[in-house]
């Protein structure tokens, strides 16, 4: 994966053109990307400005209109979105003129609202969570997320897409997890607790999950989190009961696993973690 991005169609003055909605920190490289590999073809590429677009993403919940911005900025010719489809229950994204807000009555929430949305449903975004250079895309479930097509090819990495897709094995997945004390209990549902906080946030990315007092390999990666909750790309015979073709599970019912760091000058960390398969994940087998 280099990029993780929303592609919108968008017409202006009688012209089609394309929006592309990227993660902020990467805009500049994948400009320079796609300067590099459009050859001939007669287009045009525009780092678009601060203060033209607002993205937003809404959802609508006991019956009540929700909306965080995601504040990355374009130029509006009329309003451009799309249902978010990722996974169930994610709602809308649109793309609005800077400083303008949907039209429909809602509460305006802070981001880390929406990324408890997120991590609820194990929904990575971005490039902090989905990591340029090194995540594949079904164990990102980009495959699940509708961001495959199956029947383009010539791009790098399509061999061993398509050989996956085909064989069905695919071990490991970024899974929502949930962070819980080293004297706390085992949990058997994702909550998001806000009274809840572990200091996840400092965790260093990709740190190693493994089994609880135990000295085997690393069971998983840690990828991002806030209070309780958070991601993780977890081996699936490992770290869950999931099948996986041609692979004998060595989840048991009970195993726990842990996250341990260290920050400079600070006593080292120390917390469990259980990760959990989400349901839209079974229904798009």
């Amino acid at each position: 994966m280099l990029n993780d991005v929303f592609v919108y169609p968008d017409v202006r003055e009688g012209q089609p053109g394309w929006l592309i909605e990227v993660d902020a920190k990467e805009a500049e490289r994948l400009a320079k990307h796609i300067k590099r590999y459009r050859l001939r073809a007669k287009f045009e590429v525009r780092l678009l400005e601060g203060g033209e677009r607002d993205v937003w993403a809404i959802w609508k919940g006991d019956g009540e209109w929700t909306a965080h911005s995601l504040e990355t900025k374009g130029e509006k010719e009329g309003e451009v979105g799309c249902e978010d489809k990722r996974a169930p229950g994610m709602g809308r994204r649109l793309i609005l003129a800077g400083g303008l807000k949907p039209e429909e009555e809602l509460d305006e929430v802070g981001e880390e609202v929406y990324k408890v949305r997120r991590y609820l449903r194990g929904v990575p975004e971005g490039q902090d969570e989905i990591i340029r250079e090194s995540a594949l895309p079904q164990q990102s479930n980009i495959d699940f997320m509708g961001g495959i097509d199956y029947r383009k090819g010539c791009y790098v990495g399509q061999e061993l897409t398509i050989r996956t897709h085909h064989t069905g094995v695919i071990r490991k997945r970024i899974l929502p997890i949930m962070i819980y004390g080293q004297d706390e209990p085992m949990p058997t549902t994702l909550e998001y607790n806000p009274e809840k906080c572990y200091g996840v946030e400092d965790i260093p990315q990709e740190t190693s999950i493994g089994r609880l007092g135990k000295s085997r390999r690393s069971t998983g990666k840690w990828l991002s989190g806030v209070g309780n909750i958070g991601l993780g790309l977890c081996r699936l015979e490992n770290m869950t009961d999931s099948k996986i073709q041609g692979e004998n599970s060595s989840y048991k019912e009970g195993d726990e696993f842990s996250i341990g760091w260290e920050i400079e000058s600070q006593v080292p960390q120390l917390v469990k973690v259980k990760a959990f398969v989400p349901s839209w994940h079974l229904t798009k087998q």
